[in-house]
Formats: structure tokens, sequence, C-alpha cells
């Protein structure tokens, strides 16, 4: 039975890796028969594969014809759907905690949201927004990636360090929604300021709160209630928040070398995992939501791309036809 939808349907999340090898190219041929499932049980309207921004710019980084197939596939068995943005579903998730609402189906998905990579001169656009968006994530990660080849010794990070790591992370997002509602209190005025460090990218604590005032109708009173509950819980009420930390922690705590595209899963991972109810990743993000529990949290079925998983999702989606 799914979390959100109906009539036997699942919402499954494929992700990028996983598209890249839909299309019907001979370096493809062991994935032909998960193709041909896949588009059986949406036929039968026993699935439902979300779009997404982030689908979107990777999939405009391939050569030409495929990205073009790439989003005509995905574009046919999300029947149109694509997952809210992520700061759009944070203010959602916000919202719903505060007001004591439950997350439905027209929470989190839209309809039409982004246009095709046929659009004439969408192509060309988020090829530039995946080029600004990789600069951002190669200088996110910098210090990272100094840090862990300064300390790397040939050891992951044992379970306290990186508890401590991902307590750290989740503490250092509340803080700075903290902040950002202590200044908006003290401007009279919600508006969305640059990043700090990077002033050609919106500072997302201000982005989520003006999406809260502008589309939710916080005004000062919920704000403060907001505030009280950042300095109860942290993040923990706002799932997007806390999926993002903990994998960004725990792959610090990996002490591997980190790559823009590895934020790209990570945004992806934590916007959809909440809602999804099968989940088709690579093996090292596979491994790092059962490692942080949080297929069994979210209560959702994680797949990889590895073989013998293969398999098994390959049966899964020929169960749904059945």
């Amino acid at each position: 039975m799914s979390k959100y939808l109906t009539h036997g349907m699942q919402l499954v999340y494929l992700d990028q890796c996983v598209m890249s090898r839909l299309t019907e190219r001979p370096r493809n041929e062991p994935w032909a028969e998960m193709r041909s499932a896949l588009f059986a049980a949406y036929a039968r309207r026993r699935i439902l594969c979300p779009n997404s921004i982030e689908h979107l710019v990777e999939t405009a980084a391939m050569h030409d014809d495929d990205a073009l197939e790439v989003d005509r596939i995905l574009r046919t068995l999300s029947g149109g759907w694509c997952l809210a943005d992520e700061v759009r579903l944070v203010a959602r998730q916000i919202f719903c905690a505060i007001k004591g609402t439950r997350m439905s189906r027209g929470h989190f998905l839209v309809k039409k949201f982004l246009n095709p990579l046929t659009h004439p001169g969408a192509l060309d656009a988020m090829r530039a927004m995946k080029t600004k968006m990789d600069a951002h994530n190669e200088w996110l990660m910098q210090g990272v990636n100094e840090m862990n080849a300064l300390v790397r010794d040939g050891k992951k990070g044992n379970g306290k360090a990186r508890q401590t790591i991902i307590d750290l992370t989740l503490e250092g997002f509340a803080k700075r929604l903290r902040e950002s509602i202590s200044d908006a209190v003290a401007n009279r005025r919600v508006e969305i300021f640059p990043d700090r460090y990077r002033a050609t990218l919106r500072d997302w604590p201000s982005t989520i709160l003006y999406t809260l005032a502008k589309e939710h109708r916080f005004r000062p009173a919920t704000f403060a209630e907001l505030y009280k509950r950042l300095v109860a819980e942290g993040v923990g009420f706002i799932p997007t928040l806390r999926i993002k930390g903990e994998l960004q922690a725990f792959q610090f705590s990996l002490r591997a070398q980190m790559d823009p595209r590895d934020q790209y899963d990570i945004t992806r991972i934590s916007c959809a995992l909440p809602y999804a109810d099968i989940f088709v990743t690579d093996g090292e993000k596979a491994y790092a939501i059962r490692e942080l529990g949080l297929d069994r949290e979210f209560g959702v079925e994680v797949f990889s791309t590895k073989q013998k998983e293969r398999a098994a999702l390959l049966n899964r989606f020929r169960e749904l036809t059945a």
C-alpha cells in the first residue's frame, strides 16, 4: 500500500543513474528488461515516477540525443508530475508541522512544472544552470575534501564520530534558520538575501522564510512559534533538511572525495525519500540510506543499481503488474 497514492499505485523515484540506463543503446542492453517492466507497470497504472529539477539539470549534461530520450522517458513515466523544488518542500513541511496538518500528494507533487528539453532554449538554459550549480557545489565541497585529505588514513569514521558530525550539521541548519528569523524580526520584513559566500546564489534560510510568508501567510507570531520549535527540536521536524544533513555528514564521515554530483544525489534523496514507496539509486547512496535507517523510518523500499539488487527490483515491478 502506498503512503500517498491510491488504487494500488506506487510512487517510484528513479535516480539519475537509473534514467541514464533506460535509453535504447547497446551499452544499456542489461537494462532492457527493466525498461520494459517499468513501462508495463506504468501502463497498468501501478507506478508513478515523478520528475525533478535535478533530473532535468543532470540530463541536460548528456549528449543531445541521449538527453532528449531520457527526458522523454521520464516525462512518460511521470505522467507530467514533478516533485516540488527543495525550498517549497521544506516550506510545506514546516507549515504542516506548525499547523498540525498532514502532507498530501498535492503538497509535494506539481503538474506541468518543467518545460521539456525539446522546448526552445530549454537545453541550453539547463546546461548553463548546471555549470553554475557545479561551480557552487565544487566550492561547497572544497573544504570538506581538503579536510578529508588531511585526516584520511584509510579508515572510515566510527559510529560515534559520525553521530557527532550529524548532530553538528543539523544544529548548523537550525541555527541558520533561527538567525534568519531574528534578522527578519529586527528588520520588520522578510526578504531573500544573497548567499553569504556566493552572491550570485540565494541564501537558503531567507528563501525558505520568504516562501513561508508569501505562500503560507506566516506572520510574526507564527515565525516566533517556528523559532521556539527550532530551539527545542532543531530541524528534526523538517524531513528534507534532516535527511540532507544526515547524508552530508555521513558522506563526510567516510573520509572520501566528494564531487558536485554527490550534492545533486543528496538533494534528490532528501526531497524524494519522505514520499517515495520505492527508491532506486546507486550502491553508495543506497548503503548510506540503510546505514542511517532512513529506509525503515520513512517506510521506503530501497534498491541499488547493483546486479543482485537489480534482479530483485525487476521482480518487484513484475509483481506490481501481475
